[in-house]
């Protein structure tokens, strides 16, 4: 009998907290939207699962694009781009 070859996939899990649920709904979507599986989970907090360690730096560089796309667009109308006529 011939026994089959063990295939182990280790999953890693990065957890990113927010101030409040408005911020984890909107990095969920914005890493969703850039390809990252993320969920929300509790109200304040953002999961992401991976099969590869060296995804966690591409979510760090997401997370600090969010945060200017947060302060510039998202935040004021949720889901909507703010544009200010001077």
């Amino acid at each position: 009998m011939r026994k089959r070859p063990m295939i182990d996939t280790e999953v890693f899990y990065l957890t990113l907290p927010t101030p409040d649920a408005d911020h984890a709904i909107s990095l969920t979507e914005y890493l969703n939207q850039h390809g990252i599986m993320a969920q929300r989970e509790d109200t304040h907090m953002v999961v992401c699962a991976f099969t590869e360690p060296t995804k966690t730096s591409i979510v760090h560089t997401l997370r600090k694009t969010w945060e200017m796309f947060w302060e510039n667009s998202d935040s004021t109308l949720f889901g909507l781009p703010v544009y200010y006529k001077p």
